[in-house]
């Protein structure tokens, strides 16, 4: 069952300036975000950032996940409409490699221009209340490119679920090394989240993969 972003909403404001004091305290959360981290964040520090009470700010949401997944709903728009467009574009000739690649960069920008959007993304990955929200977004993302798969690719729909599922986890664990001190350099992560998503998509989108037969369900067994 899809989760709902809607009910974890105390208020849904319905005039202008309701809507204005839920933006603040979004925006206030992406500054502390980028600025303190996620550990740091509460709803009282949110509150002080925004300009309002902190009984203001539990009108609209109940606690700090309740705040950060709002966030993440406002984003997932534009980032659902990347994903049909690259699907779009495929399938109306366009080279999968480089459409596919388009879309990892638009993916890394979302985390790199997106105010506190890397520590964002690890409190959806620690957080035990944000990870069915990330879950369900992983599955939609895979869902777009499931359907490339059939049409482009010609594989069965259950085998194209579990390998764009496959493809979408390689890629959003690779670009999750970004969040640890330890990792290279940003571009170096990118370049190489691309290079892994081609290569495993290859055989399944190349004109030069194997046979329809061969290629349209997993391996035999011996």
């Amino acid at each position: 069952m899809s989760l709902s972003f809607e009910n974890r909403m105390r208020a849904k404001p319905n005039r202008a300036k309701g809507e204005e004091t839920a933006a603040r305290i979004l925006e206030a959360t992406g500054m502390l975000l980028e600025t303190q981290g996620y550990d740091a964040l509460n709803t009282n520090r949110i509150a002080q950032a925004a300009g309002i009470n902190i009984a203001t700010l539990y009108k609209y949401y109940p606690n700090k996940q309740s705040i950060l997944i709002a966030m993440t709903k406002r984003n997932r728009g534009d980032w659902l409409e990347a994903a049909g467009q690259s699907v779009a574009s495929v399938g109306a000739g366009a080279d999968w490699r480089t459409t596919l690649e388009a879309f990892m960069d638009f993916a890394a920008k979302r985390r790199n221009n997106q105010p506190g959007g890397k520590a964002m993304r690890l409190a959806m990955r620690i957080s035990p209340e944000l990870q069915p929200f990330d879950r369900e977004e992983t599955e939609v993302t895979a869902s777009f490119l499931s359907k490339l798969l059939v049409e482009r690719g010609g594989l069965e729909r259950t085998y194209a679920d579990q390998v764009a599922r496959v493809a979408v986890e390689i890629g959003t664990s690779i670009l999750d090394l970004s969040l640890f001190d330890q990792s290279p350099g940003d571009e170096v992560i990118l370049a190489e989240a691309k290079a892994a998503i081609c290569r495993y998509l290859e055989p399944h989108l190349s004109p030069n993969r194997p046979p329809l037969a061969a290629a349209s369900g997993p391996p035999s067994q011996p």
